[in-house]
This record gives C-alpha cells, sequence and structure tokens, in this order.
C-alpha cells in the first residue's frame, strides 16, 4: 500500500510540473491549425531532404516550449504534413532554446554563451532531422481533414439573413482551442499517462 502511494505521489507530482507546459504546448498546436494552412506546411515543412529541416529548426529555437510542450506542437506539425526530418529538427530545437530562456542567458550569461546556445540547438536540431530524412525519408502529404465549404457558398439566401458570416479572431481561437483538446490530446494522451506511469 505504501509503495502505491508513493508511486502516485511520485506521478501526481510531475504531473503538476508538466500541466502548464503540455497546455501551452497544446494551445500553440491549436494555433497552427487554425492560422497555418495544410499547404503552407507541407510546401515548407514537407518537400524536400534538407531544406525542411533548416526551416523547422529555425521555426523551432524562438518557441518558448519545453520538452512537454513541444509534442502537442510537433504533432499538429506531422499532421499538417511536416516530413519526419523537419518534425525530428522542431522537436530537438525547440525545447532547447527560446525567447525566454535567450532573455535571461543574456542578463545572465556573457554574450558568446547566449549566441552559443541556439547555434548549437540549431546545429543539433539539423544533425537529428537530416539523419531521419537520410534513413527514413518519405515524401508527407497532410491528412485529410473535414471537408470544409466556403463561406459564400456554404451560406446562401435566407438562412443566414442575406449575410456571409466571416469567421473571426475569436472564433478561429475557439475552434483551434477545440481542436488542440479533442484531436491533438486526444492522440497524446494515452502515451503521454504511459511516459508519466513509467517516469
Amino acid at each position: 500500500m505504501d509503495l502505491l502511494l508513493a508511486f502516485l505521489g511520485a506521478a501526481w507530482h510531475l504531473l503538476e510540473q508538466s500541466a502548464l507546459y503540455i497546455l501551452l504546448g497544446l494551445a500553440i498546436g491549436g494555433l497552427l491549425k487554425v492560422f497555418l494552412s495544410a499547404d503552407f506546411v507541407a510546401a515548407h515543412l514537407g518537400r524536400g531532404r534538407f531544406t525542411p529541416v533548416f526551416k523547422a529548426a529555425l521555426l523551432g529555437i524562438p518557441l518558448p516550449l519545453c520538452s512537454c510542450g513541444v509534442l502537442p506542437a510537433a504533432a499538429q506539425l506531422r499532421r499538417q504534413g511536416a516530413n519526419r526530418g523537419a518534425t525530428a529538427a522542431f522537436l530537438v530545437a525547440t525545447p532547447e532554446s527560446g525567447v525566454d530562456s535567450i532573455a535571461v542567458s543574456w542578463a545572465l550569461l556573457d554574450p558568446l554563451l547566449t549566441v552559443a546556445r541556439p547555434v548549437a540547438a540549431f546545429v543539433s536540431a539539423v544533425a537529428a532531422g537530416v539523419a531521419q530524412n537520410l534513413f527514413f525519408f518519405s515524401e508527407e502529404k497532410p491528412q485529410p481533414g473535414p471537408t470544409v465549404l466556403p463561406m459564400a457558398t456554404a451560406c446562401q439566401g435566407d438562412c443566414c439573413g442575406g449575410r456571409g458570416p466571416v469567421q473571426g479572431f475569436l472564433a478561429r481561437l475557439r475552434e483551434g482551442g477545440r481542436y488542440a483538446v479533442y484531436d491533438i490530446w486526444g492522440d497524446l494522451a494515452g502515451w503521454f499517462f504511459v511516459g508519466l506511469a513509467v517516469a
């Protein structure tokens, strides 16, 4: 019984420490879904062995996500058509650096180390992404999502009082939030809790 209580206490402690970062990663994943089209992601992060890796590493370096929070964001990029190497580069670069850690490094360390941190993150991310694409490369296509009619054709006649609705900023945020909770977290939750139990 004591062993079970100790296990549950340790798992709860880990959950407390990682929950905020997971939520941040889910939020960024939802924003990526609604503000970056799958065609854009596939064009920049899905085609080719090397260029997408460089772009994904550059995208990941300034984002303030830790190793927990980067998972939902990377999962969303992968869903939208990023290839394996680009996803690996994003997964490596993002937790190693960020605008927040660069700012703290500037305040506490000398300029050389401040520059060295993001450069090291970029180099290691590119190495991981290139290795991934050299051994496991395949052209990726974005996963098909639900078919959405253009607003002009989705609302015709008197159904909307003669006005075609424009999806506003808040509506897009709500859509991203729903997507983050039901789709991204739905895919990651099982593995997250398995990892929590193992840790």
